[in-house]
This record gives structure tokens, sequence and C-alpha cells, in this order.
């Protein structure tokens, strides 16, 4: 075959892939339109639908009734106090302590239930969706002149860890992204240093992104330069996101290319002492506690252990508690993580896990007197 006749059989060949590669994304499209038309819900429509880009995710979760599960998921965790204005800033009636509570789910039902075998305790919650430590700090700092807290409750998630310094949930958790931001944290001899979000509530976040202003884009340079997860082809809404073909290899591409946990953890040794986000953390402990003590306030640390992280999370931080004097509940001291019957299908820790976990923290809340109202 003389090279011209080369030519033409591999640009023919070319043309026709790419003629069955947009007819098979033609007729997959109209296939998932036709199952989600029937069923929204569908195991099918969900798995396209995982691939679609952050922007466009977020563009159908604002487009929801409020009061859907979507528009919960976005209005919660924001750094806005005129949310917290109804939460309980003293102890109720019948209680004689108020704890304030920072963290995620798993802090939560850990203290309702300690709250609950107690009898005694009013409860003040304020967290987000797996919110990493550097967002649980920020609510503490500015939550702290609102209330007088007997005893404040800060929850670290093992998994959470190597997400310190992300800025926003909205750009690691790609399947469900919730957008609630908050400040970069860095250590410079030996200092804090925190890097504000471009803004901090959910008003600010609609208005920013509904009309992609100037301030859109600044946060996408913030999480660009702070988050090292951060990945445009996974995040930048374009037209290919109307393509079925794209969904599923922007699927793939998120699956291999998005691990925080590269330099940071080790899933036999634990968490590298030298990594950024191991760093943050204890010094994000170390300033907590010298708050609570400024305020007259106990400083009880969470340590969570999801699934598979075994001791991994105390040893990261054990020695900053012990110099610290940090008081602590871990939970790989009450049941193993290793143990899939100590979780529940969607990696929480079942009744009986939780259990264990509250009863410990609410003993030790107990080992000293309440200061009792003030």
């Amino acid at each position: 075959m003389t090279q011209p006749n080369r030519h033409r059989a591999l640009y023919a060949s070319a043309a026709w892939t790419i003629a069955w590669l947009a007819l098979f994304d033609l007729g997959t499209s109209l296939a998932v339109r036709a199952v989600a038309a029937r069923n929204p819900a569908s195991g099918l429509v969900r798995y396209f639908e995982y691939g679609r880009s952050t922007e466009s995710k977020l563009d159908r979760t604002l487009a929801q009734p409020v009061d859907s599960a979507d528009a919960l998921v976005e209005r919660a965790g924001w750094l806005d106090p005129t949310e917290w204005a109804s939460l309980p800033d003293r102890p109720g009636p019948g209680a004689n302590a108020l704890v304030a509570v920072y963290g995620q789910s798993f802090a939560a039902n850990a203290t309702i239930e300690a709250a609950r075998l107690d009898g005694h305790l009013t409860l003040r919650l304020i967290g987000g969706p797996a919110a990493p430590a550097d967002h649980s700090h920020a609510i503490f700092v500015l939550d702290a002149p609102l209330r007088k807290a007997d005893v404040v409750v800060m929850g670290v998630l093992a998994s959470s860890v190597a997400r310190i310094g992300a800025m926003s949930q909205v750009s690691y958790s790609f399947e469900q992204p919730a957008p609630y931001t908050f400040p970069h944290y860095t250590v410079s001899d030996g200092e804090l240093h925190a890097e504000a979000p471009a803004f901090t509530s959910e008003a600010e976040f609609r208005r920013a992104f509904s009309t992609r202003s100037s301030e859109w884009d600044r946060f996408k340079d913030q999480l660009a330069a702070n988050d090292r997860g951060f990945d445009r082809i996974a995040f930048d809404r374009t037209p290919l996101d109307a393509s079925q073909l794209v969904l599923l290899m922007r699927r793939g591409w998120v699956a291999h290319h998005q691990n925080y946990e590269d330099g940071v953890r080790d899933p036999r040794s634990g968490f590298n002492p030298n990594a950024e986000p191991v760093g943050v953390l204890n010094a994000l402990l170390r300033d907590a506690s010298r708050r609570a003590r400024a305020r007259n306030e106990r400083l009880i640390v969470l340590l969570e252990h999801d699934r598979g992280y075994a001791d991994h999370l105390y040893k990261a931080v054990a020695g900053t508690l012990q110099a610290e004097n940090i008081e602590f509940v871990s939970s790989h001291t009450l049941f193993s993580s290793s143990d899939p019957a100590n979780f529940i299908a969607n990696g929480h820790y079942t009744d009986a896990a939780n259990q264990k976990f509250a009863l410990a923290l609410a003993r030790l809340i107990r080992l000293r007197p309440a200061a009792g109202r003030r």
C-alpha cells in the first residue's frame, strides 16, 4: 500500500471510530434519559451522574427545593454565626453543663448519645459533613464569643486528616459535594496561620456561583493553590458534560487521580508525621487547647477511627495530647476499626459501637464536677 493510501485508510478508520463512538454516546444518552424519566433514583442513572463535573452537580443541587435532601447538604457547615443564633448558649432546664460540639456526624452521634445517658447536659452542636479538623477549629474560634461552655468537644475523623488544607468539601467530595468553606491553615516557625476563604456563607456562595463572578474565580484559584487534590478536569463544567462517554471517563479519572492520602498515610504504618496535614492537625489541637484553657473551658478531643484506620489517628496526635494535657476519647481503645461488624453501610459506627464511644465520653465529662450554671 502506497503512503497516500495508508494515510487515507488511517483517516477513514479514525472517522469510522469517531462516528461509532458518537452513535454509541447518543444511544447511551437516550437510554439513560429514558430510565431517568421512569425512575430518577435508578442505579444506572446514579452511575452516570457520578461522572458529572462538580460545577454541573452544584448547578443541579442549587436548583433543588430548599427542603430537599440535596439542598440540606448544600446548606450545612457554613462558617456563618447568624445560623447559630437559635442554639443554646447556656445549660437548659434540668441541665448543669453546656457542651459545645464541633465536628462531623461521628462527633454528633456520640455526644447526643452521651447526653441521653447523662441526662443533665445541654448540647450546642455545630459541624459539617465529614468535616476535617481545620473546619472544626474555625467554628470553635468563631463560636467561642457567643457562648460559655463547660466542655468543648472537638471531633477528629481519621479519614479527613489527609484533606486538611482543602478549604471546602466541594473539591474533595466528588460524588456529593457540600460547598461549605473553611480557612487554609499553615504552620510557620511553630505558629499557626490562616488564609480566609473567598466566602463563608451560603448566600455569598450562591451569588458568586450563579454569576460565575470574579469572586468565584478567586475561590477556584484558592482551591488550586491550596488543595492537593483539586483538579479542573473534575471540577469545571464544560459542554462535554452532555456526553455519557465523558461522564464515564471522568468517573475513572477521579477514581485514579484524587488520592489525598498519598504521602500522608500508609495503610500499614499509619500517618506520616512529616506530612503537612499531620503537622497542621497537631498545631490545631495545640491552639484549641490553649484557647479553651484561656476561657476556663475543658477541651475533650474525640479520635474517630473509621474503618481500616486501626489506631493510626491516635498515634499521629498522641505526642500533642500528652504534651498539652488534652483530654480525649479514642475509638481504637473501645472497638476495632478492622472489624466490619462495627460499621454500617454508610461508614458510620453501629449503634453498639457508638454506645461504647458515647459511654466513654459521658464518663469523661463527669470525671470532674461540672462548673454548673454561669
